[in-house]
Parts: C-alpha cells; structure tokens; sequence
C-alpha cells in the first residue's frame, strides 16, 4: 500500500470516526460502542478501503500510546488507596479466571490444553475504555472506577505475559517435542519470570531515569517529546529483550506520571503532556475499535464447513467467561472490595458487568502464528466475546448505573 492510499483511508477513517462520536453523543451513548457497531457494518459489505486491524498494528502502534496515557494519567495516590482490591483482581482473581475458562474449554470442547489456556489468557485482560467515559457522566465513586480502571491496567501485563508462557507450550508441542513434568514447569516459570520480572524491572528502570532526566530541561515540547520516547521506547527495548512490553510501558508511565511530573515537570509542561496524551488517546480509541469492528465478519466463519464445532466452542468460551468472572468477582473479600459494607452488592456487580474486552483480546489473539492448530475457531470464539460484551454489557451498563444505588462520588 503506498503513501497515498495510507493517508487516504486515514482520512476515511477519521472522518467516519468523528460522524459516528458526533451521533453517539448526541444519543448519549458510549462512542466506543458506536464505533464497533459502525465497524460491524461495515465488514458484512464489500468495500473498496480494506480495513485491516494486524497485530502488529495493534501491538506496537497503538497498545503503548493506550498504556502509557493510562498509567501517566491514573493517580498513583488513589492507586495505593485501592491498592489490595487491584491486586486481588489483577493477579489472583486473574489466575482463577485463568483455570475457569480453560477447564470446560478443555473437558466440553475438545480443546487440547495449551490452546485453551491461551484462549482463557487472551480473554482474562479487561477493558474498561466504553466503561470510564460513563463513569465520569454518571459521577461514580472514584475509588470504585479506580478500581476497574486500575485492574484492567494491571491485568493487561500479567495476561499478556501468560499468553506468551502458554504460547511457549503450543509451539513446543507443534515441533513434536514433548516435556516432562518438571521441564514444562521450568520453562514455564522461567518464561514467566522474565517476562514478568524483566518487564517491571526495565520499566522501572527507565521510567526513573527519564525523571531524573527531565528535571534538567523546562521546555514543554521537549518533554513532550520524551514521553512519547519513553512509551515507544520501553515496549520496544522489552521486545527485544523478550520480555512483557505491556508491563514495561505500565510501570514507566506510573513512575514519569507521578515521580517525573510532580519532581521534574513545571505546570504548563504537565498540562502540555496532559493534553497531548488525552489527544493521542482519544485518537488512538476512535481508530482502533473502529477497526475492531471491521474485523468481526462473522459471516465468513458462519459459512464454513465447521459452523456447528465453532459456534459450540464460541457458546462455551462466552458462558465460561462470564461464570468465571462473576465467581472471581464473589469470592473475593469483602474488606478488601469496599470499606462499605452497605455498597459492597452494588460494587460486585458494578465491577463483574464491567468487564469488558476488546482490542488487546483481538491483538493477541490474530497474533498466533497461521499454523497454530484451530486458530480460526480460537479467533471465531474470541470474536464472540468481544462482541457480546461490547454491545450486551457495554449498551446495558447505563441502566445498571442508574439501577445500582450507592455508587455516587465522595462527597
């Protein structure tokens, strides 16, 4: 495709983006979804554009401009705040998610093991773009939309880096290499370990040194510019080094976001980075899903010879996700989720219905190599829940606002 035609479907795009977010706001509706379903209508047609949402677009365009501007923007202080409810659901309620998707997958699908445990990897990661936008009309506890804010943020690394572990295993098997007990565990917490470790580490690394940098320079341009360095420059080094730019790109922009502004920045230049980066976000969001609804033609999957197996195995993924999500969501403590007790039923639910997933689902899952074994119908399934939690939960989650009592910001 040459330079031209580039520049000429970015037009088409934004200009389709910026019709559809006019209408929606008009309707007051997320524009997130009306995106999707525009994107939608646009795959069951024939057009000259070819709309096409490739990993690697995804991967290294826009998932380190969302990371960054999400982590830089957070507020570290109400993170801390919150901080055991986000761990327990970014990390342990994760791992349960983990099994529970994977084992009905695995027992009533026919799914070999690592296939299914990277179709639950690839559909654990929340996302809470359609979601915080609502949040913020509808003037929500800000612990509260921290909290899933703060989960999807985290869950994106630790998912992410599962997926590759998982990915590690279905390659192996391809090879007809075969693993005994402890070499699977080895190399399982080996990849895990530097994937994770490596990640964090780096971005830590990194994140602190362009702190400690920018505070020898007062020119808002320049900083601007080296944040947007330090977000492509993180997930690329980490990809490098094989480790998880998703978590490297989150624990720099924590840092840059909170050491760098408040040490190094002056005001006028943390509000130049502020609007740059709400600017790229909002861009970035427009663009992708509405290239993520281009990509979910379900005709081409419904037409094949193996309609039946994929819709099984799409009906399966769907109920095993939400069950396993909702039970996460129950178990966890009630100390832990609420300091109040007479909001605790109102936040549970709030917290299982928004649990959305898109774009990073979509990424990682077209990112598995073409000959990985029943990769259509891991896409087909994973097409299916991001489609329904896009348009069922996301549509619906303005009356369960409206419904939910006690779910008003502080006074």
């Amino acid at each position: 495709m040459d330079i031209a035609t580039i520049v000429r479907l970015l037009v088409v795009l934004l200009l389709i983006a910026l019709t559809v977010i006019l209408l929606t706001r008009r309707f007051d509706v997320p524009y997130t979804l009306g995106l999707v379903v525009v994107g939608l209508l646009l795959s069951l047609f024939d057009h000259d554009l070819k709309f096409s949402l490739r990993p690697e677009l995804v991967l290294f365009v826009f998932l380190p401009a969302l990371l960054f501007e999400g982590s830089w923007s957070i507020s570290v202080d109400t993170l801390r705040q919150n901080w055991r409810s986000i761990f327990l659901l970014s990390v342990p309620g994760l791992l349960l998610e983990l099994v529970l998707i994977a084992l009905p997958i695995h027992f009533f699908a026919g799914t070999d093991w690592a296939s299914a445990f990277i179709l639950a990897a690839v559909l654990s990661p929340t996302d809470p773009v359609a979601v915080l936008g609502l949040f913020r009309q509808m003037n929500v506890n800000i612990d509260l939309a921290t909290i899933i804010e703060g989960e999807s943020l985290f869950n994106d690394g630790v998912a992410g880096t599962f997926y590759q572990v998982f990915l590690v295993f279905v390659l192996i098997e391809m090879h007809g290499q075969p693993l005994s007990g402890g070499q699977a565990l080895w190399l399982g917490l080996s990849t895990l370990l530097l994937q994770a470790g490596g990640g964090v580490l780096l971005g830590g690394l990194l994140g602190f040194l362009i702190s400690r940098f920018v505070r020898y320079i007062n020119d808002h341009l320049i900083e601007t510019t080296i944040t947007i360095v330090a977000a492509y420059g993180c997930y690329i080094l980490a990809d490098w080094l094989h480790m998880s730019g998703i978590l490297a790109v989150i624990v720099a922009g924590l840092i840059i976001g909170s050491y760098g502004r408040t040490h190094g920045m002056t005001e006028r230049t943390q509000e130049a980075v502020d609007d740059f980066w709400s600017a790229i976000a909002f861009i970035a969001n427009a663009l992708l899903f509405l290239l993520v609804g281009a990509q979910l033609n379900p005709l081409q999957f419904l037409l094949s010879a193996h309609a039946s197996s994929l819709l099984l195995l799409a009906g399966l993924t769907l109920a095993s996700v939400l069950l396993s999500r909702l039970l996460m969501v129950l178990i966890l403590p009630s100390r832990a989720l609420s300091p109040s007790g007479a909001r605790l039923r109102s936040w549970r639910f709030l917290i299982f219905w928004s649990g959305l997933r898109g774009a990073l689902s979509l990424a990682l899952i077209l990112a598995l190599p073409l000959d990985v074994p029943d990769r259509q119908a891991l896409i087909f399934a994973t097409y299916t829940v991001v489609l329904f939690t896009l348009l069922v939960q996301g549509f619906s989650l303005r009356f369960v606002l409206r419904s939910l009592p006690a779910l008003a910001q502080k006074s």
